[in-house]
């Protein structure tokens, strides 16, 4: 047909007609034909869009294979905080009450809610991190898109995907930094919105996102002071400076912020805990920061460049390939200070308290992968619209995020696909008692009443949770009582006196120095302790000590160098006082 037209429009003889105007004839004839003419490059945006989808669904589902399969891990400590908060929440008791801790709780809700629907195990747990984890993906995808343009959200769904699933970021648990990104990067999406609608439900709803964020954990408010200066910054850059709108615009998003805090104090206020949950995110989380010795500074970054920042290090020039190119990028029209702010913001949220945890640097992942992000898109820009020779800088962006890539599943792709969960956990964690902890709480399942309460002397939170029992002391943590702080040797008294007056039918003491993590000069009273009130009243019933990853069961006191828990029953004629 398109011959046949073309060999027409050459036959037909147009008097007066201009080459020019001839020209245009091809074109309506074809359109006449029903097969209209395509623009190359009108195509080539929408391969780009498809494309973008595609890897979005790629990243999806190569997450939920390697979540689901990895969702019978082992429960570590943080996990088994708030999954034991979030069961006594679904029992009724509110936090701070039977479990003391320094974290909002926020993140103790998210797991009410995901155990609510998946079940109270660590699948069940594993598949509703799975939930939050794709949708974060999700929003990363119009976060970026909304930034710039498909291929950023593409490659920022990407790069979070990837990253956030990462054993080098402990990424395969359930912390609270996971929470903390999904709220943060959906009020991120909706800021941006906000600032082109101007409508006050968006920014209040920005507000109530980041609010939300702060509500995990408390490093998220980094993200809603950035929300604050964001929206003051673009009133007061705005040539048609009006005061009241800045007031209005920043007051709904300060609003929206303080909501779910202010909602809170006033549950458990009603609760009667109001005093705990001041005194433990407020009083103690201040000193636990300030607490933090030069010695264990070093000891934490050296961990994290090791652990997190070398096997993810291609994202890090990638990011600052691309924080550097961004300044060049016409199309990103006054949104770098959005860009930039959400960076600072993110180091602010992970360095906060400066212990840099691999898990922390999630909090970092939205602002870096959308740099990655804003990497490729201008590559991919330079490539179809430029002729010059930035096309060579172009192609070696595209090599770098192709190497990206192959080194993220060069290195976790055996844990993704391969390992079994425990030797995933293992790996991940080296010589832990995790694994151990399953034996443990099925032991006290099988032989203690529903009812007994239970104390672990120690710092496995898990132990509460997978036994379905309850603590016969709040303090679920024992580093705390280890610090070189004012309130160490009250919380130590403390401890002590729940223990004495619930008289717990069973104890599991904990030997193991990550359980513990005491250092030079710690004050030793609650071991001392310990020694003559097992003497008195508990027996051994059984010991679980670590081989090889792999726990084994006897009845015999184990080495004193060894790792172990030492599980206590109350002596029988100690029962009836």
């Amino acid at each position: 047909m398109r011959r046949r037209l073309r060999k027409h429009a050459r036959e037909v003889n147009w008097p007066g007609k201009s080459s020019c105007q001839r020209r245009r004839v091809l074109p309506s004839l074809l359109a006449m034909s029903g097969k209209p003419t395509a623009n190359p490059s009108r195509r080539a945006e929408i391969l780009i869009q498809r494309a973008a989808w595609a890897v979005l669904a790629l990243t999806i589902l190569v997450v939920v294979i390697a979540r689901v399969r990895l969702r019978a891990m082992p429960l570590e400590r943080d996990e088994g905080e708030y999954a034991y908060a979030g069961q006594l929440m679904l029992e009724g008791v509110p936090p701070y009450k039977l479990a003391y801790n320094m974290k909002l709780p926020g993140t103790y809700a998210a797991y009410a809610v995901m155990m609510g629907v998946f079940g109270q195990s660590p699948a069940g747990i594993h598949l509703g991190l799975t939930v939050v984890n794709v949708a974060t993906i999700v929003l990363m995808f119009f976060l970026g898109r909304r930034l710039l343009d498909a291929v950023t959200g593409a490659v920022a769904a990407l790069g979070y995907g990837l990253l956030s699933t990462s054993p080098s970021l402990m990424g395969t648990a359930g912390h609270a930094t996971h929470f903390v990104a999904l709220f943060a990067v959906g009020g991120a999406w909706l800021l941006l919105r906000a600032s082109e609608t101007e409508r006050r439900r968006d920014f209040f709803l920005t507000g109530l996102l980041f609010g939300l964020a702060f509500l995990m954990k408390q490093p998220g408010l980094a993200f809603g002071v950035f929300a604050v200066a964001y929206v003051a910054w673009r009133n007061f850059a705005n040539k048609e400076f009006q005061l009241e709108r800045c007031l209005t615009q920043t007051g709904l998003v300060f609003a929206g912020l303080a909501l779910p805090y202010a909602l809170t104090c006033v549950w458990l206020w009603h609760a009667g805990v109001l005093k705990a949950f001041i005194f433990w995110t407020v009083g103690y989380a201040r000193q636990y920061v300030s607490a933090l010795p030069w010695s264990l500074l070093r000891t934490s970054l050296h961990v994290a460049g090791e652990f997190t920042l070398l096997p993810t290090v291609a994202f890090w020039i990638l990011a600052g390939v691309g924080a550097v190119l961004m300044w060049w990028e016409r199309r990103l029209a006054g949104r770098h200070f959005f860009l930039l702010g959400l960076v600072f913001a993110s180091i602010a949220a992970t360095a906060a308290g400066l212990y840099f945890r691999p898990h922390y640097f999630i909090t970092m992942l939205p602002a870096l992968t959308l740099l990655c992000g804003v990497a490729v898109s201008r590559s991919v820009d330079q490539l179809l619209r430029e002729k010059s020779v930035e096309l060579f800088s172009a192609l070696g962006v595209q090599v770098l995020f192709f190497v990206v890539i192959v080194v993220a599943f060069v290195e976790d792709g055996d844990d993704w696909f391969g390992r079994e969960p425990r030797k995933v956990g293992q790996a991940i964690y080296g010589t832990t008692l995790f694994s151990e902890s399953q034996t443990v709480a099925d032991y006290i399942r099988q032989n203690f009443p529903k009812d007994a309460r239970v104390a672990v002397i120690g710092s496995e939170p898990q132990i509460y949770f997978l036994a379905g029992r309850r603590s016969a002391t709040g303090y679920i943590y024992t580093y705390g009582l280890m610090g070189k702080h004012q309130f160490a040797r009250p919380m130590q008294d403390e401890m002590i006196r729940e223990i004495e007056s619930a008289r717990p039918e069973c104890v599991v003491y904990v030997e193991n120095r990550y359980s513990w993590a005491k250092s030079p000069g710690t004050d030793e009273r609650i071991f001392d302790w310990w020694k003559d009130y097992w003497a008195a009243h508990y027996d051994l019933a059984r010991t679980v000590t670590v081989t090889d990853g792999n726990p084994k069961e006897n009845d015999a006191l184990p080495e004193a160098a060894a790792s172990y828990f030492l599980i206590l029953k109350r002596k029988s004629d100690d029962r009836s006082k």
